[in-house]
């Protein structure tokens, strides 16, 4: 019996001496992450001026690159803008604000609306616009306004169109 005790206790020994060794490891890699990561901090701040600078360089050489473009563009642009079509009407774009909306209204249109109350309209298209009735027609047949052969009728009317 007591050489079976020695050779379960040098087991044991074995173990612990592997835990603490991989313990030590452990605060060894610990110990160097630790170290990487104030060097990484330390190379931050100190350079930091130089990356702010860099930062402001980009958005400055963006929005130098930006106005080349758009005066590149301007005649186009112009040309555009001087046709008849939108003549005597407001243009709005917005690019980031309304991420890319477009709205041209009538400048009359406008003040009547302004005095009527009502609100301003945006350019729909049709089909958007006749899913809006289909929708509208369907819900009075569900709240029993219209019969559904007049819901036909009036679906028909509106497909045909």
């Amino acid at each position: 019996m007591p050489i079976f005790r020695n050779r379960e206790n040098s087991d044991g020994v074995m173990k612990g001496v592997f835990i603490a060794y991989f313990i030590l490891l452990f605060h060894v890699a610990l110990l160097g992450l630790v170290g990487v990561v104030v060097l990484f901090f330390t190379g931050i701040l100190n350079y930091l001026p130089w990356i702010l600078l860099g930062g402001v360089v980009m958005i400055v050489g963006t929005g130098y690159m930006a106005m080349r473009y758009l005066r590149k563009k301007s005649s186009s642009l112009v040309h555009v803008l001087g046709m008849p079509e939108f003549r005597g009407k407001n243009i709005e774009v917005n690019v980031m604000g309304g991420l890319a909306s477009f709205k041209i209204q009538d400048t009359l249109a406008d003040s009547r609306q302004l005095e009527s109350g009502e609100p301003s309209r945006l350019l729909t298209h049709a089909d958007s616009d006749k899913r809006e009735k289909l929708e509208s027609l369907a819900e009075m047949r569900e709240n029993q306004i219209i019969t559904p052969e007049e819901f036909e009728r009036a679906k028909q009317r509106l497909l045909d169109q």
